[in-house]
């Protein structure tokens, strides 16, 4: 039976989902390897769970995960999110002595069930259904004379590939935490990280985050409610209105706009190798397209600051719920600002100090960084609460934002 190893005073629960934060940050922002990057935040998150219990391990990766949103938004969020639902249930059983292979098949069901869901989103919501799917998927491998056609081919092939990355992660996530866990530093050097002030990046000065949460919520929903011509173009004013008159910061516009070409782009190509028209084509792409765009508005508009403080409200709100009161706890504590950029470059750096880059040579880095960087962690010292204040101007922005609804009555 696995049985943990004490942690310095200063590593905390709030300290480990700060490293958790760091690593799936750079998992998110990284154009590949998402899940070895993330590797990290997984140990985190696992080892809280370990010494904390399941409740306190799922606060720390919720607060992690909406952390990572407020800075990012939810754009590429899939590459952590399977760590952050898996590694702290696979440190509570390390905690209770659950056998291996019950570890790695509680991993492989979730980790599973989470490709099932991106599978599906993919297909019908950014391809548009079946139809384009199943026709890119003819046209790419059919010249091969070997792989089954039609629908039912595309999806024993999705099948038999979701379940294979999931049997290869799985075994990879179970025995990199037990590892990490078992040799965890009895007494890590605790890692000091920058002294910042509380900085007000709230975002828009004119809407309340909240109003701006909302109101992006409802703008995403009416875009998955369907493709037509009238529905897309309204959205599209209406979030250029939104645009001009929030004022939102320029900064994830680059991102946002990136993400944008690629989810379009592939849409547009997908639906006409499938022979499904241009005009289809087109709408789908466009739908993809202005997801992304709602997405980029919602971070810009808000603010950091802004969005954390809308889920750490919600959070306390439902705060019956297991773990949200945890959760809410944890996050009021995290740092948005140079501590981030500060651990990253910390890890960064320690790694190309190391002259032999094995696999096992990183690990230990990497399990070495994760224990001081939580040990150095003080909750709370850099964190910000935006100050929200509602106006009848926001109820107007949130209305503004259910209008193009009306496009889908005409449809109707």
């Amino acid at each position: 039976m696995f049985v943990p190893v004490s942690d310095p005073p200063a590593s905390t629960p709030t300290g480990l989902a700060h490293v958790a934060t760091v690593s799936f940050l750079a998992a998110r922002a990284a154009p590949s390897m998402q899940f070895w990057i993330a590797l990290a935040g997984g140990i985190a998150l696992a080892r809280t769970a370990a010494r904390a219990g399941l409740r306190t391990g799922y606060g720390a990766s919720a607060a992690a995960m909406l952390q990572t949103t407020a800075v990012m938004g939810p754009a590429r969020v899939n590459g952590p999110l399977t760590q952050a639902l898996t590694a702290p249930l696979i440190g509570a059983q390390q905690r209770r002595g659950t056998p291996v292979p019950l570890q790695i098949l509680s991993c492989f069901a979730i980790r599973l069930a989470h490709y099932v869901v991106i599978t599906a989103a993919l297909v019908w919501i950014v391809l548009g259904g079946l139809d384009a799917y199943a026709g890119s998927y003819d046209t790419l491998t059919g010249w091969l004379g070997l792989l089954p056609e039609g629908e039912r081919g595309a999806l024993i092939v999705t099948a038999i590939l979701n379940v294979s990355l999931a049997v290869f992660y799985s075994v990879t996530q179970v025995l990199v935490y037990r590892w990490a866990m078992a040799s965890w530093p009895a007494d890590p050097p605790p890692v000091a990280g920058p002294v910042t002030g509380p900085a007000q990046d709230r975002g828009s000065a004119r809407f309340d985050p909240r109003a701006i949460t909302l109101a992006a919520v409802v703008a995403t929903a009416l875009l998955l409610a369907g493709t037509w011509w009238a529905l897309l173009a309204s959205v599209a004013a209406w979030l250029a209105l939104a645009w001009a008159l929030s004022r939102a910061s320029r900064e994830p516009v680059r991102l946002g706009l990136a993400l944008t070409a690629v989810l379009a782009f592939g849409a547009v190509v997908a639906t006409l190798i499938a022979g499904l028209g241009v005009d289809e084509a087109l709408r789908r792409g466009t739908r993809a397209g202005l997801l992304v765009l709602v997405a980029t508005w919602l971070v810009a508009a808000a603010g950091p600051a802004g969005l954390r403080e809308t889920f750490r409200r919600i959070l306390w709100r439902v705060r019956a719920i297991p773990p949200a009161r945890e959760a809410s706890t944890i996050l009021d504590g995290l740092d948005s600002g140079g501590r981030l950029v500060a651990s990253g470059r910390t890890l960064i750096d320690t790694l190309g100090a190391v002259e032999e880059l094995t696999a096992r040579t990183v690990a230990g880095v990497v399990r070495n960084w994760v224990a001081a960087e939580a040990a150095g962690f003080r909750a709370g010292a850099a964190a910000a609460r935006a100050r929200l204040a509602a106006s009848p101007r926001d109820g107007l922005l949130v209305a503004l934002a259910a209008v193009p609804a009306l496009a889908l009555f005409a449809q109707g």
